[in-house]
């Protein structure tokens, strides 16, 4: 597939073109000058650390034709393209290179600090249950026809060449919805400009990504902006709406951007879509959704209160389309939650053992929660935080631990460039403030594998051990080296370790 230059520039608003010849073929579109491909148009980003511009050199060596950027003054002899803004370009482009794809989707986005994954995939699964095909983008995995996948992005929202590239596999696919997670950064950067969303869902809002917003304020604002798009012009006729949680404060800043209706869920306030009679086990919660379709049971396999709030956003969704009440109970009883949330390790033996994302926390909070509410033993936690994130949780974290996990082992997660030494100082700062005693309810060892060991063999028949944090990454980042990593991968090997060596196997009942 080619168009030529004079085409995209046309479709973009405010882009003018100084050098080159409007009839140039354009192949492909990237803003990664180690993507450029010949005939490439090369957009240069400004960036948080490098800037695009700085990378033409490279990408006209490699074969780009053409270059997209915020300045005036060309730097290579290749056709040249200035714009007022290049993100915003870019998603103007890549939306005309791939024909529009958002304009022939109902498109939704999930937005919020936690959940946002699993109340995409909940949507998803929940529209497809209902005979509406439906592909999704999440920071796990991503849904193209019957396919999915993991997802091998550095973002939970990719730049948006990524985003509508997605957008156009999965309308190919034969898919008339998409669902996508709507980071603070990716709206903050126009990686999802001109998505022309139909649809907005906020799960809930806590400290997290400062060291990017720098203040809680300018992170709801970000997040925000995918409310304002909803009132932006489209040429899609189906109704817009807002689906926002009633429990939370930060929803009432939300409705005030609005222009269109909203639809509340919860399970403290008052809701259009609540929950009542809420029991809570390992094996998955049960509920009664009271709702405009009347009241009902919801049997699920998920665990955790908190993802009792994940599925009434999910079915506020899916009851607005058109899904019956009875569809999505029949198909709540066989939805799998989504890899790393939770996740059961199952090798025959007499404890359990889960995988979960919780890095903030929120998250931490109703992980440890979820998993004491299902168990009359101990719960054990191995636990970090990611480098170049919000600082200021990491003594939270060390509270939340102390205070709700009988014993747990602060280790290593992301570092990044960070010293992991320091992260783990920051954590225990927040263990001692809480009154833990090092060695007696906790230890604290960086070599997540060992940790990991650590835990599992101090375990006893009915305690449950939370691996928090990693959830399902795929890789364990130390200063520049990833090094492959999965907490599912290690504790199996560890279990079998131990004797137990049946992946798949049913834990023994607590």
């Amino acid at each position: 597939m080619t168009k030529t230059l004079g085409t995209l520039v046309q479709a973009t608003p405010g882009a003018r073109l100084v050098t080159g010849d409007p009839d140039t073929r354009i192949s492909s579109i990237t803003h990664d000058s180690r993507t450029v491909r010949p005939g490439a148009l090369f957009v240069a980003l400004p960036g948080h650390r490098f800037d695009g511009t700085a990378f033409v050199a490279d990408a006209v060596r490699q074969g780009a034709v053409a270059v997209v950027s915020e300045r005036g003054e060309p730097t290579a002899p290749v056709g040249w393209v200035v714009v007022p803004g290049a993100r915003a370009a870019l998603a103007d482009l890549a939306a005309a290179w791939w024909d529009r794809p958002a304009e022939r989707l109902r498109l939704i986005g999930v937005t919020g600090t936690d959940g946002k994954t699993t109340t995409t995939r909940l949507i998803g699964s929940l529209l497809a249950a209902g005979g509406r095909p439906c592909g999704w983008y999440t920071t796990a995995d991503l849904k193209i026809g019957e396919a999915i996948r993991p997802n091998e992005e550095h973002h939970t929202t990719p730049e948006a060449d990524r985003v509508q590239a997605v957008l156009a596999a999965i309308r190919d696919a034969g898919a008339t919805y998409a669902v996508l997670e709507a980071s603070s950064h990716a709206l903050a950067q126009e990686r999802l400009h001109g998505a022309s969303f139909d649809v907005g869902v906020f799960t809930n809002l806590s400290p997290e990504h400062l060291d990017y917003h720098g203040t809680l304020e300018a992170y709801l604002e970000a997040k925000g902006r995918l409310f304002t798009m909803l009132g932006e012009p489209t040429t899609k006729t189906g109704a817009r709406y807002a689906v926002l949680n009633a429990d939370q404060p930060a929803s009432a800043r939300l409705r005030a951007l609005c222009r269109v209706p909203v639809v509340t869920y919860g399970l403290e306030a008052e809701a259009d879509v609540r929950a009542e009679e809420v029991r809570e086990s390992l094996d998955g919660f049960r509920a009664t959704v009271v709702s405009g379709a009347g009241r009902w049971e919801l049997t699920t396999r998920f665990v955790g209160r908190h993802n009792v709030a994940n599925w009434l956003a999910a079915v506020a969704v899916a009851l607005r389309e058109g899904v019956p009440a009875e569809v999505i109970q029949e198909a709540a009883r066989t939805i799998e939650p989504p890899p790393g949330r939770l996740q059961p390790v199952r090798c025959g033996q007499p404890f359990g053992v889960y995988v979960d994302f919780a890095h903030t926390p929120q998250a931490l909070r109703a992980a440890l929660a979820a998993v004491r509410a299902g168990t009359t033993g101990r719960v054990l936690l191995a636990f970090g935080h990611a480098g170049n994130r919000t600082r200021a949780n990491r003594p939270e974290l060390g509270r939340i631990a102390a205070e709700l996990a009988d014993y747990f082992v602060i280790t290593n997660d992301d570092a990044y460039p960070e010293d992991p030494e320091a992260i783990a100082d920051a954590i225990e700062a927040g263990v001692r403030q809480a009154g833990a005693a090092a060695g007696q309810q906790y230890l604290r060892c960086l070599d997540r594998r060992q940790a990991i060991r650590h835990l599992l063999a101090r375990a006893a028949p009915g305690d449950v051990v939370l691996l928090a944090g990693k959830g399902h990454e795929a890789f364990l980042h130390v200063e520049a080296v990833a090094q492959p990593w999965s907490d599912v991968t290690v504790a199996e090997e560890l279990l079998a370790e131990l004797g137990y060596n049946s992946p798949g196997a049913r834990a023994v009942e607590r």
